[in-house]
């Protein structure tokens, strides 16, 4: 058995080292990354008279995170009223909350540029976890603005290195697919049908991706969008976000909201959702070899290596 593993481990070993030192997907200067970051949950480097200059900020204080919905609805109509294309929420909206309502009409409202989470929680036998009927009425499985944010990682070393951009029912219970049943789609594959002309892959197959560079897609501190002085510097009163996807997800140690990659252990889910759609934009698929060649090809050189003197 390790003899007949060795080539696969190999092949992943190598393919690993492309991802990580050869060449990458060039990183897209339209994907954008607001994280939910520690400081944005403290909002203790900003005094009294600074929060109280965006209601958003406001609601942040008010109490600790998750806060009222009613924010991320300011969020919205921040980022598209500065020109923003699409913005993907790497958040599964699931329990009702304080502000639903004021969500929910921010999600109607723009609901041709905006995808939020859901979550197949594999601890229960891969119930999907939709978000709540207030902000988007049932099925919210079919509706165009929900996407599952799973990954699947490698079972033999944990490590992702495949996105599915679909999966079916019976896939999730470890089952072939059969024609007629449900699909689901990723929060990726939602994000790219809205945001660009590009093909998302229509099969249920994984497909391995080539990543971008490590540095690609640094986290941006949610609470500098609304503050009216950062506003200004750092996005040039929203002009930077003008035809950009932004995806919001949790960046702060404390969500735990890491994946192990090619590029290390530490990369942030969201920036996973960047790489992921950049390498399906620029085609950047790689392709395993298939198992009886990597087994004749083992055996070959063995057979070589047998023939030569001494």
């Amino acid at each position: 058995m390790p003899f007949l593993f060795a080539p696969w481990s190999g092949e992943q070993a190598f393919h690993d080292l492309l991802r990580s030192e050869g060449r990458a997907t060039t990183p897209r200067e339209d994907f954008v990354f607001i994280g939910i970051d520690q400081q944005s949950l403290q909002l203790d480097a900003i005094g009294a008279e600074e929060i109280g200059s965006h209601r958003a900020l406001q609601l942040m204080t008010e109490r600790t995170y998750p806060w009222s919905r009613e924010m991320w609805a300011l969020l919205l109509d921040q980022l598209f009223g500065a020109g923003a294309r699409v913005v993907v929420f790497d958040l599964v909206f699931n329990p009702p909350n304080d502000g639903d309502p004021a969500f929910r009409a921010a999600l109607e409202r723009y609901r041709d540029r905006v995808v939020i989470g859901s979550n197949f929680d594999r601890a229960q036998g891969s119930q999907h976890v939709v978000p709540n009927a207030t902000l988007i009425p049932p099925p919210q499985a079919v509706d165009d603005r929900v996407g599952y944010v799973n990954f699947w990682p490698d079972a033999t070393d944990g490590r992702l290195r495949e996105i599915r951009f679909t999966i079916s029912e019976r896939q999730l219970a470890n089952l072939e697919p059969f024609p007629g049943e449900e699909i689901f789609h990723s929060l990726s594959a939602r994000a790219l049908a809205k945001f660009s002309d590009a093909d998302v892959p229509p099969d249920q197959r994984a497909y391995p991706f080539r990543f971008g560079p490590a540095g690609a897609y640094q986290p941006r501190s949610l609470y500098e969008v609304f503050l009216p002085a950062t506003w200004r510097a750092n996005y040039n009163d929203g002009a930077f976000f003008k035809d950009k996807l932004v995806i919001v997800g949790a960046s702060a140690q404390i969500f735990q909201d890491k994946v192990d990659t090619p590029l290390g252990p530490g990369t942030p889910g969201p920036a996973v959702h960047l790489h992921a759609m950049a390498a399906a934009m620029a085609r950047e698929f790689l392709a395993y070899t298939s198992p009886p060649l990597a087994y004749a090809l083992v055996a070959g050189a063995g057979c070589w290596r047998g023939a030569l003197p001494g």
